[in-house]
């Protein structure tokens, strides 16, 4: 947990998730109950136990009372697989596994993210200690409350049976500090693992920016809250080939002390509880360099699982340290000076058809794949709808409407920019988010007079005349692309001056027309008139 300002009334604070699935529903417990992740292995019934209770397992010695996860929320029962795990979980001092379809990642979320479970939920909100939106509201998941989620089910087991199983349980714990927690991963068909205390988090693969002249292992920065990271990718660390990156990828992010570093793994297997004994000292045949790098070797399984224990102080030389600590620092002071350079300029960049436009990019809040849209009856037309953005619902604008364009069929690269402008947030699609610009402001030349005549000439707001005016591109002025009031009224006095016109120039016609009538008109005799036939 980490407070900005404990005294103060405005304190921020994170919280580690282990995430799971049970059928289609993404579940999180704090890592702090989790004991390690194992693999179902099989149980032993207990009689009268509730239905969601699968039974009793042998945990080194110790009764592991394991509980159907899906039975536990009234899902359908399925069959166990290759991903099926049991999250062993401290309950009350009793550990208690929960069998589940398949372990996804551990998450660092702020605290105040995590909102209040909704009325309407998958499970009883009373099991809820909070829901986290990610992805725009596209990924719910949901925090349990383990204290009153398990305690029924302990309850409901018969008395002996309860009596033998936390017995048992407290009986293995006095064994706990002859134990090392570990993160097991896969480089290759190695398994490797680092000790839990130094895992920071496990993410999903980011986008990595590339940073030139350094190691060949580096595969560049990223932004993980503000904080640049550096990537190492384990499989050129480790002189393996090269293989596609797949949905299994991870990066591990590890304190090394100086330094808060990210590994890049094929995949992260569990957390498992390891016995010290269990673990030997590193083979000579691994050589100086091997021997520095791996603390020791974990034998399982009767020595058919070999994992080797990655030892953090020695994985990096010194030297690789502070090369990665200077790239990281040159990397913070581009940043800086970028944000405090006031002769230059930097935009956010992208397309719309063949043309290039751009926004600047302190007005820029994020950049987000296109989402579903609800239309909002009575919107002007470029109003695409709403859209939900971690919860806050804001308005999505279509700047091909907007700017009178054809339509375009949305696909992979459509992107939503969300801009925060006047305190308010807006969502800008776009055909294709292209770079973020940096330049100097002098390249900016103001809106060429031909445009300037145009009705929408003040939706531009300059142009960049880049690679010798080879490029051009235009750079929006928010303050009348998002003034949809002023657009609005505009168009109603338009309408209002058109019409007007219109019933004057009507009137004018219905005039001559009457009187080209009566002069056209065949004269009839008086008595044709008076007697019609």
């Amino acid at each position: 947990m980490e407070n900005d300002n404990l005294n103060g009334s405005k304190a921020f604070s994170e919280q580690q998730l282990v995430t799971f699935y049970l059928d289609n529903s993404e579940f999180a417990v704090n890592i702090m109950r989790v004991r390690e992740i194992i693999r179902y292995t099989g149980v032993t019934k207990v009689p009268k136990a509730p239905a969601y209770l699968d039974g009793v397992s042998n945990l080194r010695g110790s009764l592991l009372p394991v509980i159907d996860g899906r039975l536990l929320f009234g899902m359908d029962r399925k069959a166990h697989d290759e991903s099926t795990r049991v999250v062993v979980l401290d309950i009350h001092g009793v550990d208690t596994g929960i069998v589940v379809d398949r372990v996804m990642e551990v998450l660092r979320v702020q605290t105040n993210v995590i909102e209040k479970p909704p009325a309407v939920c998958d499970v009883e909100t009373e099991y809820l200690e909070g829901v986290v939106k990610l992805d725009g509201g596209q990924r719910l998941i949901m925090i349990l409350n383990l204290d009153l989620l398990l305690v029924h089910g302990l309850d409901a087991v018969n008395e002996n049976s309860l009596h033998s199983v936390i017995a048992e349980t407290e009986a293995g714990e006095v064994n706990i500090i002859d134990e090392d927690q570990l993160v097991t991963f896969l480089v290759g068909n190695e398994e490797y693992a680092f000790d839990i205390m130094n895992v920071k988090e496990i993410i999903r693969v980011p986008e990595i920016t590339a940073v030139p002249d350094t190691m060949q292992y580096v595969e560049g920065l990223v932004s993980i809250r503000n904080q640049l990271i550096p990537i190492i990718n384990m499989r050129v660390y480790f002189d393996m080939p090269e293989v596609t990156k797949d949905d299994q990828a991870r990066v591990i992010i590890v304190d090394l002390g100086k330094l808060r570093t990210g590994f890049r793994v094929d995949r992260v297997r569990e957390v498992i509880h390891v016995l010290r004994s269990t673990i030997e000292p590193t083979p000579t045949f691994l050589g100086k360099d091997g021997a520095e790098k791996i603390r020791g070797v974990a034998k399982l399984n009767n020595g058919s699982r070999l994992l080797m224990c990655l030892d953090i102080n020695n994985l990096l030389p010194d030297e690789m340290i502070q090369k990665l600590s200077e790239i990281d620092a040159e990397a913070e002071i581009e940043k800086k000076e970028g944000q405090n350079v006031l002769d230059e300029e930097q935009l956010v960049a992208f397309r719309l058809g063949s043309d290039e436009y751009a926004i600047n990019v302190n007005e820029v809040q994020e950049i987000n794949r296109m989402t579903e849209a609800i239309r909002m009856p009575g919107a002007p037309r470029y109003i695409e709808g709403l859209v939900n953005l971690r919860g806050n619902i804001i308005p999505a604008l279509s700047l091909r409407n907007r700017f009178s364009l054809p339509e375009r069929q949305k696909d992979d690269s459509t992107r939503i920019i969300i801009v925060d402008f006047n305190e308010k947030k807006t969502g800008i699609i776009v055909d294709a988010v292209t770079e973020v610009l940096r330049f100097e402001k002098g390249l900016i030349e103001n809106t060429p007079g031909i445009l300037e005549q145009s009705v929408e000439a003040d939706l531009i707001g300059g142009v960049a005349k880049l690679n010798e005016g080879k490029r051009m591109v235009m750079i929006l002025n928010l303050s009348s692309v998002l003034n949809y009031d002023k657009e609005i009224e505009v168009k109603i006095q338009s309408d209002k001056k058109g019409a007007a016109a219109k019933s004057s120039k009507s009137k004018e016609m219905s005039k001559e027309t009457t009187k080209k009538i009566i002069k056209e008109a065949p004269r009839k005799a008086p008595e044709e008139i008076q007697n019609p036939e």
